[in-house]
């Protein structure tokens, strides 16, 4: 009897401890290669998922479950889940990073390993992206900077050589970057769109070139946001309108096809506040704040409730969205009152749940309080 009261009361502050830790607000998400990062309102950063290559920054090599705090300092506003690599702004413009660095991703001038975030320089920043080994930013000034691996020249700083730091590109100023597997698109502060790296599926948006090192104008529309996947691009223009382009196999394009398109096409007549490109699926919110699907969906990743691809965007639920992100097999939005949800796969924790079963609709992983 004195052992079953000791256990219950050992359950018992175990569960009050991950209640502390889980009823909270989010303010962002951003989740790549089977791990997952997200900001709480506080300015904590917290890391679940993956860990092989120390991409979550909390100096193990341990996958986790459940959210896990990286950092106590409570001052971040930015984070950006790579392939094996992550990048964080905090507050003060300050640039950190940690993961795998073989190609100098993390620009901190090295091109070792960092189990817990590092500073890159001194800088002040304020925005970043990261491709499967290379990594963008935007200085608060608007110039924008590249480092990592360059062999299709996804730097855009013209040679095919790799920096293990921040090399400048250009003296445009820029306002959205996105890196991609090999490849970078971003939209400079008068809309214009443009983009550089390797091209062999179409995902540059141009049939001109297989690959660039140099950034590249794409049409000569206006655009007000971009995302990146494998090896295909989603753009939402200036009048709302939703644009993609790039490799189709499993219709992550949203078009009703299967078939790769190297211009962009035009995805239905609705208005979009925003998207986000995974591996192979999609994810969007509409105006309305309601949340939509297509794409991939051997795991249930599209969150529709089947497993079943989806070559057009379908309804996932008619309230109101913050932000979503896609995975490479798994999704996690963040509702309008501020609660966590994931869906798709699940097999290294990167739902945060707690337990490892993949889940095809949105399933609340946290509340708001």
């Amino acid at each position: 009897m004195k052992f079953n009261c000791l256990l219950l009361a050992i359950t018992c502050l175990f569960i009050s401890k991950v209640n502390a830790q889980i009823n909270v607000c989010w303010k962002l998400i951003s989740v790549k290669n089977y791990y997952s990062l997200g900001i709480q309102y506080n300015g904590s950063l917290w890391g679940w998922g993956k860990n092989d290559k120390r991409q979550l920054g909390d100096g193990s090599d341990q996958n986790k479950s459940l959210p896990t705090e990286v950092d106590v300092s409570k001052k971040w506003k930015l984070v950006y889940s790579g392939y094996n690599h992550t990048l964080g702004i905090k507050n003060d413009g300050s640039i950190w990073g940690w993961g795998l660095n073989d190609n100098g991703q993390l620009g901190n001038g090295t091109n070792f390993t960092k189990i817990y975030p590092v500073q890159i320089d001194n800088s002040k920043w304020k925005s970043v992206s990261t491709g499967e080994f290379h990594s963008l930013a935007i200085k608060e000034n608007g110039t924008l900077w590249a480092w990592g691996s360059n062999e299709e020249g996804q730097l855009g700083d013209g040679t095919t050589e790799d920096k293990n730091r921040p090399v400048k590109i250009g003296n445009a100023k820029w306002k959205f970057i996105t890196a991609g597997f090999n490849y970078s698109m971003g939209i400079q502060e008068d809309g214009t769109l443009w983009g550089w790296g390797n091209n062999e599926d179409g995902q540059l948006g141009t049939d001109k070139f297989k690959y660039s090192t140099i950034p590249v104008r794409i049409g000569y529309s206006k655009w007000k946001y971009i995302t990146s996947g494998f090896d295909f691009t989603l753009g939402i223009q200036a009048d709302g309108s939703l644009w993609a382009w790039g490799y189709n196999e499993f219709g992550q394009l949203g078009d009703k096809s299967n078939r790769d398109k190297d211009f962009p096409v035009r995805i239905g007549n609705s208005k979009w506040k925003m998207v986000s490109a995974g591996e192979y699926h999609s994810l969007g919110i509409q105006e309305d704040g309601t949340l939509w699907g297509w794409g991939k969906n051997t795991n249930g990743q599209v969150g529709d409730g089947t497993q079943i691809n989806k070559n057009a965007p379908v309804l996932l639920d008619n309230s109101k969205w913050k932000t979503v992100s896609a995975g490479f097999e798994h999704s996690i939005g963040i509702h309008e009152d501020g609660s966590l949800w994931g869906w798709g796969r699940n097999d290294y924790g990167e739902l945060g749940f707690g337990i490892e079963f993949s889940r095809n609709i949105p399933t609340q992983i946290s509340t708001c309080q």
